[in-house]
């Protein structure tokens, strides 16, 4: 028996089509009480707690986001194969769980809303730290059962994993720059006029050291523009300054300020949620970790970038929330037992005066959001922003069975 999934193998988003066929092949007669085909949504995480001599505690939550029923031959009969069932369903839209974990508290992190939107397929494992091991997982899986009608009952089944991604509603969110700043003051000997030119002597270099306190400063506001909103596989804005500030100044003109590095972070934050496994607990257990991937960077050592009030990165550097296996990115998403959020830190090194400094901005929430835009949503033309969006089939299509036609039949 064979699962045959036609030209659409996904990603599917909700609400479209799946369709495909059963195959029955073989030599031999069945006898064939019924063959139906089945489609689950779960959700489900596992904290693994480390003992002493190598013991174990689990702690599982299981969530049944959906549960869709098709019976496509009913018998009981005798068949002679080859026989094909053509099936078609539409992807559910929303959960609508049927039981699960026994979670006691409700929490601001998740979401307990029975019939909220599909989370997107994912899988995560990682450790907390000095802690406990976590698995989590979302999958949507298809199978077939053919249930035989002999004597001796039993089932064959065959079972494919069906992958959906989430898409957003707005063609071209708003990134939302957050501003930040940092005040530096530069009180070098290399901000004379003389030494712009020329080398210090030894002697000049010394004289300056005993008299640091008399050399001339510079006083600038260091200052960055960046994104709290961003859409995967496209390239963030990003907003670098330095701002010479005469009033705190001693220095007739303003220095040269170089942009050395700018280094561009993502913190993933996951947590997960799973009823306890002692029947004595009264809380259910809750556990994170936090990871940090680098998804933009630029050297400029080899040749020094003069920084202006306001510089645009982007230009500058390959700067864009990529999926990969180095840094396993989806959606900002929560649902039942799992929370996935980011943040950004931008660290940018600059250079005055023969003195370096690195300075840090930290944005603890950073809303990521899906690389696609519903079909038939408006996107912006191809010279405003690099945009990685699959084709879609947006035809009208025929009427199929809803998963809640389906349940009720």
């Amino acid at each position: 028996m064979a699962l045959i999934i036609d030209a659409n193998p996904g990603p599917y988003r909700p609400g479209s089509q799946v369709s495909g066929s059963v195959l029955l092949q073989g030599k031999d007669t069945v006898d064939v009480e019924s063959i139906q085909i089945v489609f689950t949504g779960r959700c489900k995480t596992k904290v693994t707690e480390k003992g002493s001599n190598n013991s174990r505690t689990h702690h599982r939550g299981r969530i049944t986001l959906f549960r869709y029923q098709q019976v496509l031959f009913t018998g009981p009969y005798t068949l002679q194969p080859p026989h094909q069932w053509p099936f078609q369903f539409r992807f559910p839209e929303r959960c609508n769980t049927r039981g699960g974990a026994n979670f006691k508290h409700p929490s601001s992190l998740f979401d307990d809303n029975m019939h909220q939107e599909l989370p997107p397929s994912f899988t995560f494992r990682g450790s907390a730290w000095m802690g406990p091991d976590i698995d989590s997982f979302v999958g949507y899986e298809l199978e077939v059962l053919l249930v035989k009608s002999s004597s001796i009952r039993g089932i064959i089944q065959v079972t494919k994993n069906l992958t959906m991604k989430a898409y957003r509603q707005e063609p071209n969110p708003d990134p939302q720059l957050a501003y930040f700043s940092q005040q530096w003051t530069v009180q070098s000997m290399y901000l004379l006029p003389e030494y712009q030119e020329r080398k210090p002597t030894f002697g000049e270099k010394l004289k300056g050291k005993l008299h640091s306190g008399k050399m001339p400063k510079s006083h600038y506001v260091l200052t960055a523009l960046v994104p709290t909103v961003g859409v995967l596989s496209q390239p963030l804005p990003l907003v670098l300054g330095a701002t010479y500030d005469e009033d705190r100044s001693t220095t007739t003109t303003a220095p040269t300020v170089f942009l050395r590095k700018v280094v561009v972070s993502a913190t993933l934050r996951t947590v997960v949620r799973c009823a306890s496994g002692s029947m004595w607990s009264t809380a259910d257990v809750i556990e994170e970790t936090n990871d940090e991937y680098i998804i933009g960077q630029r050297d400029f050592s080899a040749q020094a970038l003069k920084m202006s009030d306001r510089m645009e990165i982007d230009p500058l550097m390959s700067l864009s929330l990529r999926t990969s296996m180095l840094a396993p990115m989806t959606p900002t998403f929560q649902t039942f037992n799992i929370y996935r959020s980011y943040g950004i830190k931008v660290v940018m090194v600059t250079e005055c005066g023969k003195q370096k400094r690195s300075s840090t901005f930290t944005k603890p929430k950073f809303l990521i959001l899906p690389a696609d835009s519903l079909p038939g949503t408006p996107v912006c033309a191809a010279d405003e922003a690099v945009l990685e969006v699959d084709l879609i089939e947006t035809e009208e299509l025929p009427s199929l069975p809803s998963y809640e036609a389906a349940i009720k039949s």
